[in-house]
């Protein structure tokens, strides 16, 4: 006598309904790509039971998985496309700005040993006093410092004449600038904005960013830059409260 043994609505799987399921566990959690989707599908197919075939309601939804994972995959590489295209033209765009100055915190100041330049800072709630060092690149050692008295909140100016504390010239080049704000007591370092010329671009892969590679090796993303242009030589913010010392 032959005894039939059906597991339907037990919620207990034959041996091929669970060799089925892990196939397609192990391709979801081997982050496998819709062709091998579509082999696990076919293969599925060829090998049902025929007494008891795949019902219409399981096929289309297993067609469904698959479209919605082509219609991701497609998603996915339009993407990559418009960020390459993005990429290519944040390229484009710096490539143009090699040769010109650009206007920003790089920590450096550049002179020709003629006109001045541009010291630039952002006191949102004034200041008592402001320092400024302008330092040797290679021995760090202070050529000048420039001391401004208090001033009130906005846009503080000054230029380095590009005179070492002795009252000669520097060499025309790039050095690095310092500063330190006072207020109410305490004193706080601070990047001044300058001036400084693009030599080359380049693509930071990690912060999916243009960066500018300026004279003397400083170099910054290229949304930190807010003034692209020939450098306007500023002025001192009151000559009688500037006090020009050297160390």
């Amino acid at each position: 006598m032959e005894t039939d043994i059906s597991f339907a609505n037990t919620g207990i799987l034959t041996k091929q309904e669970y060799d089925e399921a892990n196939l397609v566990k192990t391709a979801r959690d081997d982050g496998l790509d819709r062709n091998a989707f579509l082999t696990l599908l076919t293969t599925q197919l060829q090998n049902q039971n025929p007494l008891d075939p795949m019902k219409n309601e399981q096929f289309v939804a297993q067609l469904a998985q698959f479209s919605q994972l082509e219609g991701i995959t497609n998603m996915s590489t339009s993407m990559s496309d418009v960020a390459n295209v993005i990429r290519s033209d944040r390229i484009m765009t710096g490539a143009n700005l090699v040769g010109k100055s650009v206007f920003g915190q790089t920590g450096r100041i550049t002179t020709d040993g003629q006109s001045a330049s541009a010291i630039e800072f952002n006191l949102p709630y004034g200041a008592d006093q402001v320092e400024v060092g302008v330092y040797d690149p290679v021995s760090g050692a202070l050529m000048r410092s420039m001391v401004v008295g208090p001033q009130s909140s906005g846009t503080l100016n000054i230029a380095w004449d590009g005179r070492k504390a002795d009252g000669t010239a520097a060499q025309a080049g790039s050095y690095l600038v310092r500063g330190n704000v006072v207020v109410s007591g305490k004193s706080e370092a601070a990047v001044p904005s300058t001036y400084s010329r693009v030599e080359t671009v380049s693509w930071d892969a990690l912060n999916n960013d243009l960066n500018l590679n300026l004279a003397g090796g400083a170099v910054i993303p290229m949304d930190q830059v807010t003034r692209i242009g020939q450098e306007a030589g500023g002025e001192p913010a009151d000559s009688s409260e500037t006090v020009n010392t050297g160390e």
